[in-house]
């Protein structure tokens, strides 16, 4: 065997890039078929098949849940400027009733002011000419 030929079910250092990362137990569905090697690599591989549908889950499920906690925020907002809203119109509705009380009484006081004024006025007037 020439020295250019590696097991591959041993620890093999790839280099990304300056980054080194250690592999371990490389093998490939051919890789010493006939042996012991491929139910290794059969019990790999589905591991990371489960790993890789799990991460799909959960990104699935955390993406879900951020969309729901958006439309939720959005409807609380939605809700807060409603209700903002009403209080305003309830508010509104509340100064009209109590100046419009407060400009009937002001009203009645300056008509019943002007009744004595004019009856004074009629008095004096009476008591002139008599």
């Amino acid at each position: 065997m020439s020295e250019s030929t590696t097991n591959t079910t041993s620890s093999v250092t790839s280099t990304i890039g300056e980054d080194y990362k250690i592999v371990a137990h490389v093998s490939s569905s051919t890789a010493g078929s006939s042996s012991g090697d491929f139910h290794v690599y059969r019990n790999l591989r589905r591991k990371e098949t489960l790993r890789l549908e799990e991460m799909d889950k959960n990104d699935r499920k955390e993406q879900a849940n951020n969309e729901f906690e958006e439309r939720r925020e959005q409807q609380k907002l939605e809700e807060e400027l409603k209700v903002k809203k009403k209080a305003e119109l309830r508010k509104k509705n509340k100064q009209r009733k109590t100046h419009s009380e407060i400009r009937k009484k002001l009203k009645s006081k300056l008509e019943e002011e002007e009744k004595k004024k004019n009856n004074k006025e009629s008095k004096n007037s009476d008591d002139e000419k008599n």
